[in-house]
């Protein structure tokens, strides 16, 4: 046989690097909880006609965490996408139980089983809220991107607007005035600093080391250079002490670590560690459906930098390029596509499992081909990939 037939027939075929599909959600789209009406500063979208009376939209799911029981915590954003629109939405976290449709069964649905709002009873925010009366925090208050859960049963919350960190008691009470870095600020801050950081750039990720000591806060996109984005520099990565409260950083020029982005790319959805050094970003453009290009999972590690100084990447899975041989989505094909707009939510099940969940952005999200126009789900999806350690 020639050499070069032979060494052909040895490698394994790309398809079988794909990761697979192994569970499979979904929380239908209009999924409302009684609440004050929303959706009052929006237009209609894909056949939704706001606003949306005494009741708010279970939507947005930018972080999630795992619990006990087959039990998760989703955090949502900042409600319909602007500070300038999101005034009626309320911010909190929702807690969920999948029954992911998997190979062995599942009806592939989502309970929503509890709601809890964010608050500022004791007058922490440096600046007024929309809801002066109740002190309930609003979407043009904060953009919560990202959350970390403590022993005690808090939570710290990664925002945008500023953007800050924010310590969030278990039952929604902001507990300190947010805390930011010295010299990041964003185009949308509420207090007027000099921007340094494009619209919607702040904390889209934020991993939490093994040990509950380190927070490390990730930019979604890069710093400013006289009022345009500088994409050489890469996104930094900082380092906030959770004993002393405070970020190790001298300021936003001086990050603890950089990650650049792949061409095409424009944003990263999460950052997670799954030990002390090591961990997973999810990295995307800024296209959905069929235009989507750049859905992709990247391992990396603190202790490898490449030549520039950049946080070394390995491709783990490509979200747009994932096998579904018991076809868990019920569409009539072997291939699934992960191709939201925006995928924000992820989490290290085991050495080879990994939980993903979408921000549907609705009413707006439309990445799903269907006969009508309807907005997107959120989706909840699990999938198989190589062991990320021996």
């Amino acid at each position: 046989m020639p050499i070069l037939l032979l060494l052909l027939l040895l490698q394994p075929p790309q398809l079988s690097q794909a990761a697979t599909l192994s569970g499979y959600a979904k929380l239908p789209a209009d999924t409302f909880v009684p609440g004050p009406t929303s959706g009052q500063f929006i237009e209609p979208a894909n056949n939704r006609r706001p606003p949306f009376k005494n009741q708010q939209p279970v939507q947005g799911f930018s972080a999630l965490i795992r619990q006990d029981h087959g039990t998760f915590i989703v955090l949502s954003d900042n409600g319909f996408g602007k500070r300038g629109n999101s005034s009626d939405y309320l911010l909190g976290i929702y807690h969920v139980q999948p029954d992911f449709r998997t190979a062995n069964g599942g009806e592939g649905n989502i309970e929503v089983s509890q709601v809890i709002h964010f608050s500022d009873p004791d007058r922490h925010m440096p600046y007024p809220v929309t809801r002066a009366s109740d002190r309930l925090l609003t979407g043009a208050d904060l953009d919560p991107e990202s959350f970390r859960r403590m022993p005690d049963g808090s939570y710290w919350i990664g925002e945008e607007f500023n953007p800050s960190l924010l310590h969030i008691s278990a039952g929604g009470v902001l507990l300190a005035p947010p805390f930011r870095l010295a010299g990041l600020a964003s185009v949308d801050n509420p207090q007027g600093h000099p921007a340094t950081l494009g619209l919607s750039r702040g904390f889209e990720g934020m991993a939490m080391s093994p040990d509950g000591r380190w927070l490390y806060p990730m930019l979604e996109g890069p710093l400013l250079e006289n009022g345009e984005p500088v994409t050489a520099h890469g996104l930094n990565i900082y380092t906030f002490d959770l004993q002393r409260q405070q970020f190790v950083n001298p300021g936003a020029i001086t990050p603890s670590f950089r990650y650049r982005l792949d061409q095409g790319a424009s944003a990263i959805g999460d950052f997670t560690l799954y030990s002390d050094t090591a961990g997973l970003v999810i990295e995307r453009d800024s296209k959905y459906g069929t235009d989507a290009l750049v859905k992709r999972l990247y391992k990396v590690d603190f202790k490898h930098l490449d030549a520039d100084g950049f946080l070394f990447k390995t491709l783990v899975a490509d979200l747009l390029d994932i096998r579904d041989p018991h076809d868990l989505d019920r569409d009539g094909s072997d291939l699934f596509k992960f191709p939201f707009w925006t995928i924000e939510g992820l989490l290290v099940i085991d050495r080879t499992t990994l939980g993903i969940v979408n921000d549907n952005n609705y009413p707006f999200g439309r990445a799903r081909e269907t006969p009508d126009a309807r907005p997107d789900n959120n989706e909840f999806i699990l999938i198989e990939v190589a062991p990320l350690w021996e």
